[in-house]
């Protein structure tokens, strides 16, 4: 009998991390995570804006005539204004991804996340004139918490499809590149982190690897 409850608890804290940790779940909230049909994916870059980083990302971007979607942390926004305008005068959308982008967000109190993601949604609005309703959870963690706040938000949660593990520093460029490859499907919704080193090559070579493939890349928002 011992056993048949080991194994209760191992399946129940399997399936507690499970839905907690993958964004596409749907046990707390529901996240937008790939497209319904067509051969397009969508770009999506988190953690910025970075003033080294994000200025060579959108070069490349507007090179290649590609629009993305950033998701901007409001504390980075308020330090780098002119970049997020320049984001969105460029045709790109942005999103929140709250204000601090704290390694703790995900244990905080409903309140206080609330807090974090209406004041990112303020400062975003305020910078560009626009309305802004995009969310993404730090780490793409969510909880019961997390999901009472979203609803308290009225945001839309964006996930991915693709996580391209592009902050591991111990990875190339390439092998990125190739991991993303191999996982590439028509609709992704591809992780990317704008605040990395040489994100602007690893963009680079992602882009050559779609057009061969024959896929078009599409914004969210």
């Amino acid at each position: 009998m011992g056993w048949l409850i080991g194994i209760g608890i191992v399946v129940l804290v399997s399936w507690l991390v499970w839905a907690s940790t993958d964004i596409g779940s749907g046990v707390y909230l529901t996240a937008y995570c790939a497209h319904a049909e067509g051969r397009e994916v969508s770009l999506t870059f988190d953690d910025g804006p970075d003033p080294e980083q994000t200025p060579r990302v959108l070069e490349v971007l507007r090179r290649h005539g590609v629009q993305a979607t950033f998701f901007l942390v409001g504390e980075r926004a308020e330090a780098y204004p002119d970049l997020v305008r320049q984001i969105v005068a460029e045709g790109h959308a942005i999103g929140g991804h709250s204000y601090r982008h704290g390694a703790l967000f995900p244990l905080l109190s409903v309140r206080r996340m609330t807090e974090e993601i209406t004041r990112t949604r303020a400062v975003l609005e305020q910078l560009t004139g626009q309305a802004v309703r995009l969310f993404r959870p730090p780490f793409g963690v969510t909880n019961p918490m997390v999901g009472r706040a979203v609803k308290a938000c009225e945001v839309q949660v964006v996930g991915w499809s693709i996580r391209s593990l592009d902050t591991l520093s111990c990875w190339s460029r390439e092998r990125v590149c190739r991991r993303i490859e191999k996982r590439l499907h028509p609709g992704a919704v591809i992780l990317l982190h704008d605040r990395m080193a040489e994100a602007d090559v690893l963009l680079e070579q992602l882009l050559t690897t779609l057009h061969r493939r024959g896929y078009g890349v599409r914004k969210i928002g």
